[in-house]
């Protein structure tokens, strides 16, 4: 019998604890796995208390604030939907990221990067489950520029290519070749 299916077992497991920092999709990560947390937390310091089974976090006081069971997929989302802002939060709160923001700064960028940030946020069970990637492709702007970045983002989607690090390299690749003309006149 597990040991997580049977409420009576004792976890006897000696809990590890971690500080993280609640980031603007209202997750926390912790070895690996991202974890929800009530969004009235973001940008605070919490408290991460790990059982062999379960997740605990505590606000600063040491209140707890939310529990979720443990995973130990990589990258996988443990998320509690009452953790969610509204929709009309975004509007009180000029500072955070939503998905109107996401897709309004892809627009800058143009019309690929617009399709690629609608496709992630749709890829997530929840939107803010996506927030990390789409910050992520909007921000290899900084690195390789606005048009090599609506270039990469129109080739992933000619080759349904939709992940950050498959846009990273094609952004990479632009911009070698951008540099290699350049170099060349």
């Amino acid at each position: 019998m597990r040991l997580d299916s049977d409420p009576r077992q004792l976890d006897l497991f000696t809990p590890e604890l971690a500080v993280r920092k609640v980031g603007a999709n209202y997750h926390v990560p912790f070895q690996g796995a991202y974890y929800s947390v009530p969004f009235s937390y973001y940008g605070e310091m919490i408290i991460i208390r790990a059982s062999r089974c379960s997740i605990d976090i505590l606000a600063s006081s040491g209140y707890c604030v939310a529990t979720h069971n443990r995973s130990f997929t990589r990258r996988e989302y443990v998320t509690d939907p009452s953790h969610l802002p509204g929709v009309y939060y975004s509007i009180f709160y000029d500072n955070r990221y939503d998905a109107a923001k996401l897709r309004s700064w892809a627009k800058y960028f143009g019309s690929s990067t617009h399709q690629i940030i609608d496709i992630l946020l749709a890829s997530s069970v929840y939107e803010e489950q996506a927030y990390k990637k789409c910050i992520a492709v909007l921000q290899l702007s900084k690195k390789y520029g606005s048009s090599i970045l609506e270039r990469a983002c129109r080739a992933a989607l000619s080759t349904q290519s939709y992940s950050f690090s498959a846009i990273q390299k094609i952004a990479k690749i632009e911009h070698d070749r951008h540099k290699v003309i350049l170099g060349a006149e």
